[in-house]
């Protein structure tokens, strides 16, 4: 039951048994001795009173309910605001979880980005470090990229870099492996817990999945698009290695491997190999 219609109910109640007291004391005076006609005005006046405090209570009671309304009209607008405010909320969280995404993502290759690489790097070198396990980083070249772009411009080359890292996410790499465009045509890949001779297999599995693209590189001795691989590998300890040191030995294995002909994998062995 609404409140203007509880209190009308209560008003109407104790109204009628005022009127019903009242017209039971002046009965009581006119058998008491007062004449019919005295009894006959008395209960008129007690029923015209009745009825005028029945108008009276409408018109109070009146603006009661459309207050009432109003109120109702209110906790249905407030409920329709927390409903848009938690939408709202939830659109933000999404969007922030969007913005933090694509601040770490290559746009081009849906890959990670360098900054993500290297904030990885930096994680996987401290956890290596606390529990003696060992990682690598795969560096990997696109041969002869720009030629490629002078060739066939810009936009095949933007396809060819869209493929090969499609290419490489397919190579069956683990999860916790990190995939990366680190430069123009560089994209490093970051393989936690792997030693030099378990990074060889992934890289050959990966320079094997380009080959099969077989996209047409005119200005390649092989005429396709081939890539160059360095590989480096460490079991880090504290304050003697440091996460920059085996990133830098991945890009010298790979420089190594573009002047040994290309379309080739070099380790830090191999480095060591060709000082001796």
């Amino acid at each position: 039951m609404s409140l203007s219609r509880t209190l009308q109910t209560r008003l109407t109640l104790a109204i009628t048994a005022a009127v019903v007291i009242t017209a039971a004391v002046l009965t009581a005076m006119v058998w008491g001795g007062s004449t019919q006609v005295l009894a006959g005005a008395a209960i008129a006046l007690v029923l015209l009173s009745a009825l005028l405090s029945w108008l009276l209570l409408g018109q109070l009671l009146r603006p009661l309910s459309g207050l009432e309304g109003e109120l109702q009209n209110l906790q249905s607008e407030r409920k329709q605001l927390v409903e848009q405010r938690d939408d709202a909320r939830v659109h933000l969280d999404e969007m922030e979880k969007t913005l933090a995404r694509v601040g770490l993502e290559d746009a081009l290759t849906g890959l990670a980005n360098r900054r993500q690489f290297e904030r990885g790097l930096l994680e996987e070198f401290n956890r290596a470090a606390r529990t003696n396990l060992s990682l690598a980083v795969i560096m990997i070249d696109i041969d002869l990229f720009d030629e490629y772009n002078s060739a066939y411009g810009r936009m095949a080359g933007d396809k060819v870099l869209r493929r090969v890292g499609s290419a490489i996410r397919d190579t069956n790499v683990r999860p916790e492996d990190l995939l990366s465009r680190f430069g123009t045509q560089e994209i490093a890949v970051l393989l936690p817990g792997s030693k030099l001779d378990g990074a060889l297999i992934v890289a050959e599995r990966i320079r094997k999945s380009i080959e099969q693209l077989d996209i047409t590189h005119s200005a390649s001795p092989t005429g396709r698009v081939t890539i160059s691989i360095g590989i480096a590998s460490v079991t880090p300890q504290r304050q003697v290695d440091e996460p920059e040191t085996v990133l830098r030995e991945s890009e010298q294995a790979l420089a190594l491997a573009k002047s040994s002909g290309r379309d080739c994998i070099r380790t830090t062995e191999d480095m060591g190999k060709t000082h001796a």
